[in-house]
């Protein structure tokens, strides 16, 4: 189970993060054992992006797909978020961070990308 956060900026664009990969996806990560979903939201965007105190708000979108190369299946729980800076301190293994608009995903061939444009889809 991941709780991942929908976090936009006043244009509209997505927050988007690359951890130790090629692609992008939203900020967040699995949850731990007796974790609700905001706390891992909360520690997963101070240990990604070094925001500390996130507004955390309801669900925005869930789904669940089949990870192949794992060969297990993941719940992506995602939940509108808003953020107070875009003053960024990257954490372990985090490569980038931006606002990005949405198109410039709209052909990527990679799951989580794909994720992403689904649930701004969805949800915007």
């Amino acid at each position: 189970v991941v709780a991942k956060a929908l976090i936009t900026n006043n244009e509209g664009k997505v927050l988007v993060v690359k951890e130790n990969q090629d692609f992008w996806s939203l900020p967040g990560g699995g949850l731990e054992h007796g974790e609700t979903a905001a706390d891992c939201l909360t520690r997963e965007i101070q240990e990604e992006i070094g925001i500390n105190a996130p507004h955390i708000g309801d669900i925005a979108y869930s789904t669940s797909v089949y990870l192949d190369q794992r060969d297990i299946w993941m719940t992506w729980i995602v939940y509108n978020a808003e953020i107070d800076s875009s003053d960024f301190v990257f954490g372990d293994g985090v490569t980038d961070a931006k606002y990005i608009a949405i198109e410039e995903l709209h052909d990527t061939t990679d799951l989580l990308e794909k994720l992403i444009v689904e649930t701004v889809n969805a949800v915007l």
